[in-house]
């Protein structure tokens, strides 16, 4: 409830693990499930005796960039399972530890203070499917924010960008799903050259391609990679957004069972890597990772296995830049 107490609550570093700040205890084990040799259990059911609960509450003002928008929030990774409330509403529910879950807010939403919670439990129905060779940890481990989006948004977006078999010519294909409609400018430029440079209409689902000639390819070798700046309009031409992506050409084939990028075969040099932080557990901060990447490509590592769960979002965007296969 809103008028509900939390005085006799301790503060906890978010992002962060309750194990590693005194809450629990860290646990390892790999091929056993973490409760086998204390209680018979089959899934889909999880102990009653042992579940902790982490109860969470932060009071927030909304700042001005937000007012009178609509307002989302987004936890990028929270284990295992999490109920969330706003000002005493019920808000959602998530069970999937290793990618975003997203609510809006927007109704719940008041002047002044805010008082979010959220009840997040270790141990889920979904702990059966999620049991990986780890240490066992729950709590809000990564970013939390507020976000609003304006009222022409593509809230959906995939590009595509493969080079034709003579890697002279490419396709560059776009696919949007706007809320609302308008006007989308398209321009994609490398070393601050423009290449193309296009206006379309847009609303609900829409796909646009375009030929390029003389693409520089993408590899791990040579990471080369476009700018492709999109800048949503509405129907009066009022910018609403721009969405700066990084593009890169490559054609992956099968030919004669050897796996080919770019013509040519690719020779994996591959490492397993668990998204881990000798500080901070699962919460691995972005110059750790950046650190840890260098490292791989120092000794010439050119692929990564995330084992065995979708990492945190910034990581793609970095091996697109450094030059590795996910």
């Amino acid at each position: 409830k809103e008028s509900d107490s939390t005085d006799n609550f301790d503060s906890i570093q978010v992002p962060g693990h309750m194990e590693l700040q005194g809450y629990g205890k860290p646990q390892y084990v790999n091929t056993i499930y973490p409760w086998e040799g204390q209680e018979h259990l089959r899934p889909p059911f999880i102990s009653e005796k042992d579940n902790p609960v982490g109860s969470y509450v932060r009071c927030f003002d909304l700042n001005d960039a937000l007012k009178n928008k609509r307002v989302f929030i987004s936890f990028q990774g929270v284990e295992t399972a999490m109920y969330v409330w706003l000002n005493g509403e019920f808000i959602g529910y998530s069970e999937d530890s290793f990618t975003p879950s997203e609510f809006e807010l927007t109704e719940y939403v008041k002047e002044g203070e805010n008082k979010l919670a959220a009840q997040v439990y270790k141990w889920t129905a979904s702990s059966w499917c999620e049991d990986q060779d780890f240490y066992r940890f729950s709590g809000i481990y990564r970013d939390v924010y507020l976000y609003t989006v304006p009222e022409v948004h593509v809230n959906d977006l995939r590009i595509r960008a493969i080079p034709e078999e003579s890697l002279q010519t490419a396709d560059l294909e776009l696919v949007t799903k706007t809320w609302g409609s308008g006007k989308l400018k398209v321009v994609l430029s490398k070393d601050g050259e423009t290449i193309l440079e296009d206006e379309k209409e847009i609303s609900g689902e829409d796909t646009f391609s375009w030929k390029i000639d003389a693409p520089v390819l993408w590899s791990a070798e040579d990471p080369q990679l476009y700018d492709l700046e999109l800048t949503v309009s509405d129907a009066n031409g009022t910018v609403q957004e721009i969405i700066p992506q990084k593009v890169g050409f490559r054609r992956f084939e099968m030919k004669d069972g050897i796996m080919t990028l770019n013509g040519k075969r690719i020779v994996f040099k591959g490492v397993n890597r668990h998204e881990f932080s000798s500080v901070s557990g699962r919460h691995v901060s972005e110059e750790e990772l950046r650190k840890d990447l260098t490292t791989m490509k120092l000794n010439n590592i050119n692929a990564i296995r995330t084992c065995h769960y979708p990492d945190m979002s910034k990581i793609y965007e970095l091996c697109d830049e450094f030059g590795l296969y996910m």
